[in-house]
């Protein structure tokens, strides 16, 4: 028999100096709370109540004992009671992780939207590229491609997909001209993923439609997302990046598509959100997780007066068009070679 049910009989004969109150108030039968005290007595070896036909009271020896079950009893119950209502109240901290491709206006307006929802809620978000262990206290939660998190024994939802597009600033394809085959950037200057360039070469393989093309371009930089798109916003050259990352400078006129039969191997791009628990989530998680699917899911424009309303995520293609520039943006690139 659990011997916290046998000290809560305990103190409830006591205190109702009753057997049957003692089980009214435990919403248990009489003879459960008879079984439980004299279980109580064996384990302890000393005689807590004395019994009669008319009334039940604490023997001497037992005095103290009842205090202390008491004071014991009143302390989880109110520990219980602590760790409840943290649950219930949008309250404490949020710790988050997120990917680098997230840091644009669209996560902004995901960060406003979540606090006008859950204003007393210490978000603090950790921009990380690498893996993240969601079991070693560090976060709550995490916003990234699948790959950089152990699955094993996690939440997973996945919140948005997109295909990985060429973009570049007006002003260089207004300069140096526009693509209009995966062959012809071989005559500009590429912003690469690290992992899209081959080890040890400069050679990157593209696909064009269903057909493998090799560009080995004239110039080239390589790194994260964030740097990436930075370097395509300025005209440093065409950028190859998830079209979520890129949508609002698309719509803002700051990137133009290009090449919309082109793409990456890896373009596929994934983000989900990961948790570590679906039941007992406090409330302030379990907030997060229904406003941060609804954010991504909805196709309303998100305004920060009303929570409720997100920003759309229909297909990139649907909503943009890209129709093949004039021939004013034909003239040679500057990093095409004497003689190529």
């Amino acid at each position: 028999m659990d011997q916290l049910y046998m000290l809560r009989a305990f103190v409830a004969a006591a205190r109702y100096q009753s057997f049957s109150k003692a089980a009214e108030s435990l919403n248990v039968t009489t003879g459960s709370v008879s079984k439980a005290i004299a279980k109580l007595e064996g384990c302890i070896q000393t005689r807590v109540l004395l019994r009669t036909t008319r009334s039940v009271s604490l023997t001497e020896a037992a005095q103290p004992y009842y205090q202390s079950c008491c004071r014991l009893l009143e302390e989880l119950d109110e520990a219980n009671r602590r760790i409840t209502r943290s649950r219930e109240v949008d309250s404490g901290k949020l710790r988050l992780i997120v990917h680098p491709m997230l840091m644009s206006e669209t996560f902004s307006r995901l960060v406003r939207g979540y606090h006008a929802i859950a204003p007393n809620v210490n978000l603090i978000v950790s921009v990380q590229e690498g893996a993240a262990n969601l079991y070693d206290g560090r976060f709550d939660m995490a916003i990234l491609p699948p790959h950089l998190v152990e699955q094993s024994a996690v939440i997973r939802r996945t919140l948005s997909k997109s295909q990985r597009i060429f973009v570049a600033a007006p002003a260089y394809l207004e300069q140096y001209g526009v693509p209009l085959t995966a062959a012809e950037l071989n005559h500009h200057f590429l912003l690469l993923d690290t992992d899209s360039r081959k080890k040890g070469v400069d050679v990157v393989d593209l696909l064009e439609g269903e057909t493998r093309v090799s560009v080995s371009p004239m110039s080239s930089m390589d790194g994260n997302e964030i740097l990436l798109r930075a370097a395509a916003v300025i005209g440093t050259g065409i950028a190859a990046l998830p079209e979520t990352m890129v949508r609002e400078d698309i719509e803002a006129g700051r990137l133009t598509p290009i090449l919309p039969l082109c793409t990456t191997f890896d373009s596929k791009v994934e983000i989900c959100l990961f948790y570590s628990h679906r039941e007992l989530l406090p409330a302030r998680l379990r907030t997060f997780v229904d406003y941060c699917i609804q954010f991504f899911r909805s196709s309303a424009r998100y305004d920060v007066k009303d929570a409720a309303t997100v920003l759309p995520l229909n297909d990139y293609r649907e909503e943009y068009s890209w129709r093949p520039a004039e021939a004013r943006y034909a003239r040679p690139s500057p990093f095409q070679s004497v003689g190529r």
